[in-house]
């Protein structure tokens, strides 16, 4: 899919463009946007400076990247659909069989991984409940320091976690159960996570712009005290340690229900239940995600039926600026039925 570099503007809605556009310099929105129907761009752009401490300026645009936090989760459920298509893993696997260790294992699938229904405690959300209080401590100094933790650090607790509530008896949202998939994925491909993305997933749907590498971004952000710090390498792994942009989110949107990722039964099946579902939420026809990192968030909804995208990506702290809400205000402007 070739998509031009330059702002792109559709003249069609061109009332539209000019109230959004006029909504997010009034704003001071500081990230990337990009708005699509029938899966054709009708406005991107990019707005702000990429990175406030660099003299020179950098202009976000969209190829701008950034940390898009938990949208990675949908990318890490469509790997693991993979390798169920191809019979090396089954949805109702009990995960001892690649953590014999973990004793509660046993009584927890890959099923309930991918919707969120393990009982586990989220280890980044709930860290001083996953980990020893001291443990918990001592890993949010080292990710506001920027300083790398053991890369095993959730596996090595995981067995003395204890459970938030029995397995498969409700939805709790929970990074450990990506986390966990991605170990899975690993442990059954052979590759490193971020060997099997890029193989599997980036290279076809032609994102050339996104990673899996930490603070690989052309973009920066900054908390209230003008610090920039990211979640340590490969501590989210599999949750939320992909960066990408703007455009190259539209093509994962565009491609993942045409059966070329995944086939497009296993589309229906991610699709086939409401709220949280292998890395999405869906609600009515579309199917959405937020992300959430220390200095950057992002939003990415996809109507499925009208191939209508709206996506966001910011390299400010959620508490400054909030993807989701400026997402509502743009379909509101549009009129989207999304």
């Amino acid at each position: 899919m070739k998509i031009k570099s330059e702002p792109v503007e559709n003249k069609k809605y061109a009332k539209q463009i000019e109230q959004a556009d006029e909504f997010l310099v009034n704003n001071n929105f500081q990230g990337s946007i990009l708005i699509a129907q029938k899966n054709k761009i009708i406005f991107a752009k990019g707005y702000g400076i990429s990175d406030i401490k660099d003299n020179s300026n950098p202009q976000n645009s969209i190829n701008t990247v950034y940390e898009i936090g938990s949208i990675t989760k949908q990318i890490t459920a469509a790997a693991i659909m993979q390798l169920i298509e191809k019979n090396k893993i089954s949805l109702d696997t009990t995960i001892d069989t690649y953590f014999p260790e973990f004793e509660d294992g046993k009584n927890i699938t890959v099923q309930m991984l991918l919707t969120m229904r393990s009982g586990l405690y989220d280890y980044i959300n709930a860290a001083s409940e996953f980990f020893p209080k001291k443990v918990a401590k001592e890993i949010e100094r080292k990710q506001y320091n920027n300083q790398p933790v053991d890369n095993e650090i959730v596996l090595k607790y995981l067995n003395q976690a204890p459970m938030l509530t029995t397995p498969d008896s409700t939805f709790f949202y929970c990074n450990t159960d990506y986390f966990l998939l991605a170990k899975i994925l690993e442990k059954v491909s052979g590759l490193t996570y971020e060997q099997y993305i890029q193989k599997n997933i980036l290279e076809p749907c032609g994102m050339t712009n996104t990673n899996c590498k930490f603070q690989q971004t052309t973009s920066k952000g900054y908390d209230n005290y003008n610090h920039y710090y990211s979640f340590p390498e490969n501590y989210a792994l599999g949750c939320g340690n992909i960066n990408s942009t703007v455009l190259d989110l539209f093509k994962w949107n565009t491609q993942l229900p045409k059966g070329k990722i995944i086939k497009k039964k296993s589309f229906k099946k991610i699709i086939s239940q409401n709220y949280y579902s292998y890395g999405l939420i869906k609600v009515s026809d579309s199917i959405f995600h937020a992300g959430n990192t220390n200095v950057f968030n992002s939003y990415n909804i996809y109507n499925h039926k009208t191939k209508t995208s709206i996506i966001i990506l910011i390299n400010r702290p959620i508490y400054n600026q909030n993807s989701a809400q400026i997402a509502e205000k743009i379909k509101t402007i549009f009129n989207f039925q999304i």
